[in-house]
């Protein structure tokens, strides 16, 4: 978004994004044919679930990436990844039942922030893993 406005801007901002794991009926299976997106335009809150597929967040592909974002995942029987850009500041708090929610994301000195990603998980005999991109 270079040539956007601030009102542009700040209407993105507002709106939250939901991110369905849905896989046999619309991701690839029987109502999806189409291309996935490869980058977007981040939200400053997100609600991602995964009930019958998996969820990958990608935040290091987004054309623009707000200071903090909010992410609720929900994984419920399927799993959820996050990418995030290195440098990115990771809190993660929410109900674990079986503890399935772990970050690799190592920490960061106060300069080098690129920004800060608050992951409130629920967990429920599924997976939350957030991860620097580019990293296995």
């Amino acid at each position: 978004m270079d040539g956007a406005s601030p009102r542009d801007r700040q209407s993105v901002a507002l709106r939250r994004r939901w991110l369905l794991g849905f896989e046999p009926f619309f991701e690839g299976g029987w109502f999806h044919k189409g291309a996935r997106a490869r980058t977007w335009d981040v939200e400053e809150r997100l609600n991602a679930v995964a009930l019958f597929g998996d969820v990958i967040v990608d935040l290091a592909a987004s054309r623009n990436l707000p200071a903090s974002v909010e992410l609720h995942a929900y994984a419920v029987l399927r799993d959820i990844e996050v990418c995030v850009p290195e440098g990115t500041v990771v809190e993660v708090t929410g109900l674990r039942v079986t503890d399935h929610v772990s970050s690799d994301v190592p920490d960061v000195a106060g300069d080098g922030c690129a920004g800060v990603l608050q992951v409130i998980s629920h967990a429920f005999r599924g997976d939350v893993t957030i991860r620097v991109s580019g990293r296995i």
